[in-house]
């Protein structure tokens, strides 16, 4: 599984799971700061996933030129 997928199925479940943390009324107080907060945490990583494989694609690296092409010994 690709980075972009991951990041994508980790930013849909963290928000059906906050849906469901905010909308259910039958959880304890307890319970809904820390399923918020893992909620939050893998919608930061999915986001973080999607732009990770954008910047670092293998295919643009070639795009890329060297500056310092002049040896020191000749």
């Amino acid at each position: 599984m690709s980075n972009r997928r991951t990041g994508l199925a980790l930013i849909i479940a963290s928000a059906i799971i906050g849906i469901i943390t905010v909308r259910l009324d039958s959880l304890p107080e307890e319970a809904i700061v820390p399923l918020l907060a893992i909620s939050g945490i893998g919608f930061v990583s999915g986001i973080v996933l999607l732009n990770y494989k954008a910047k670092h694609s293998k295919r643009d690296k070639g795009n890329f030129k060297k500056t310092n092409t002049k040896s020191w010994g000749a």
